[in-house]
């Protein structure tokens, strides 16, 4: 139950205080993850390139071409520093979803390639 106020009492105001924002080191922190974004991209375009020549070459061997797939993914946080990204730069949630984009789009290209339009 509510307290009642005495007469002459003020009510307690509470004034909403906006925290520091730099927008500098957003801006830096978003290019990083843009960059990194963007050779994940390359590096799974590579890879499905690769597992399609691996299934091409060895026959019928997608499970070979499936573990290139997801051996580039386990090793994605091992390959950025030598793309030019630091390990600090990429932190665990932007490191989850670069891993899910790099399956899905090498699956997608490896299926893709598998196609009849495209080799046969």
């Amino acid at each position: 139950m509510a307290k009642k106020r005495k007469k002459g009492e003020k009510a307690e105001t509470y004034e909403w205080v906006p925290p520091e924002f730099n927008e500098e080191e957003f801006l830096k922190k978003d290019l990083r993850s843009t960059k990194s974004l963007m050779i994940t991209a390359a590096l799974a375009i590579l890879f499905g390139i690769l597992s399609f020549g691996i299934g091409a070459l060895l026959g019928d061997a997608q499970l070979a071409a499936i573990l290139v797939i997801f051996g580039g993914a386990a090793a994605l946080k091992k390959l950025y520093p030598f793309l030019g990204i630091k390990e600090s730069d990429v932190d665990k949630k932007m490191l989850a979803g670069n891993i899910a984009i790099f399956v899905l789009l090498s699956l997608g290209i490896w299926i893709l390639l598998m196609n009849k339009p495209f080799f046969a």
